[in-house]
């Protein structure tokens, strides 16, 4: 069994009995990551932030009938999706969006159905995670996210990137530890 999937069930099996650090920890791994799921329904970060919030009680209140064989990040997302769908249809009958902003909604509504699986929802968490990866490599400085770049993606040694960059092999060293550095501070913050 995968790692992510022990954690992830143990995870909820703490949660289950009652075990509020562990919810404290499950709403700092995803509040951020949901509420920008949600931002894609809805456009605005407070009510996304309010859906968020929904959900996290929701599954509290619910914790004795979570399954822990079953993906609580998909689990997760669903739920998101579920409360971002009905605030989307009370805010057509309220009438309070604008008809090109419930358009622009329903587009994005129809889009984002057409896959409803599990799978779906843990691949929204990675094309998010890959998002948030690929704007951190974008910030790092020129010379080091090239190194990176050559070294993790290309695959090329610390020798092989120096002859081609004519660098040093320590050059190339201490660029790709900056590199990784940065990245785990973005990673960390998430």
């Amino acid at each position: 069994m995968k790692k992510s999937l022990v954690l992830n069930s143990e995870l909820t099996q703490k949660i289950i009995q009652g075990d509020q650090g562990a919810f404290e920890l499950l709403f700092k791994m995803y509040h951020k990551p949901l509420c920008n799921f949600a931002r894609i329904y809805v456009k605005q970060f407070h009510i996304a932030d309010e859906i968020v919030q929904e959900t996290f009680i929701s599954v509290w209140k619910a914790r004795a009938q979570l399954d822990q064989n079953k993906s609580l990040n998909a689990y997760l997302y669903r739920i998101v999706h579920n409360h971002c769908i009905n605030f989307i249809h009370t805010a057509r009958v309220d009438k309070r969006l604008s008809d090109e902003y419930r358009n622009e909604l329903a587009y994005t509504t129809r889009m984002l159905e057409t896959d409803l699986s599990d799978s779906y929802y843990d691949r929204l968490a990675n094309d998010e995670l890959e998002h948030i990866l690929n704007n951190a490599i974008d910030q790092l400085p020129t010379q080091c996210r090239e190194i990176f770049i050559l070294s993790r993606y290309h695959e090329l040694t610390y020798q092989q990137i120096a002859e081609k960059l004519t660098l040093s092999v320590n050059t190339i060293k201490t660029q790709l530890s900056r590199a990784l550095q940065k990245l785990r501070e973005v990673l960390e913050n998430i």
